[in-house]
């Protein structure tokens, strides 16, 4: 039996550095709310997380997730897709918020015809860089077991290999094999 720790727990301990209570968050792709729930409990009441997705059933089952853990007042749940970011979000917020995150690939309940891809993804990261504080920091898991996912999760390294100064990849963490790839985290930040 494995005891191996999932890669979305691995992304949520090193998150806790860049959260704090009233710390603002954006989950940009919302997905079941788990990301959410996480941030929400960690900015406390004096904080905000923003959520977005593109699907009303991923938005639906966030809402649900948050009310159930009385958790709701602290998070703003945004319908769009994560390529908008910047435009979701008051201009007041650029430069402002403290840890953005995405999980990438598509939405385990929902359909699995709509997914993330590389298209939408890597200007959004961009974009992501453009909100986070100075010494914020971006994370990223995309999962590759999916048509087109091993090329945007491809994308997606070479954006955190070339990260425009400050900013520096200061987590990645790939599994899986060769032959049947799992999942792989990044993280920067400009600390």
């Amino acid at each position: 039996m494995s005891t191996r720790q999932p890669l979305t727990e691995i992304a949520h301990e090193g998150w806790l550095p860049y959260l704090k209570p009233g710390s603002w968050a954006i989950d940009a792709t919302a997905g079941n709310g788990f990301d959410t729930e996480f941030l929400a409990d960690q900015v406390t009441k004096s904080g905000r997380v923003f959520a977005m997705d593109v699907q009303e059933c991923a938005i639906l089952a966030t809402r649900t997730r948050l009310e159930n853990a009385s958790l709701i007042e602290r998070v703003s749940l945004v319908r769009a897709d994560h390529a908008r970011i910047r435009d979701s979000f008051a201009c007041g917020m650029r430069g402002e918020v403290d840890l953005i995150c995405f999980n990438l690939g598509y939405l385990p309940t929902g359909d699995h015809n709509i997914t993330t891809s590389r298209e939408s993804t890597v200007p959004a990261l961009y974009e992501s860089l453009l909100l986070l504080k100075p010494n914020g920091a971006l994370s990223v898991i995309a999962y590759r077991g999916h048509k087109g996912a091993q090329e945007e999760a491809d994308s997606v390294e070479g954006f955190f290999m070339k990260l425009p100064a400050p900013w520096k990849c200061v987590q990645h963490v790939a599994t899986g094999t060769e032959e049947n790839p799992g999942p792989v985290w990044w993280m920067a930040s400009a600390r």
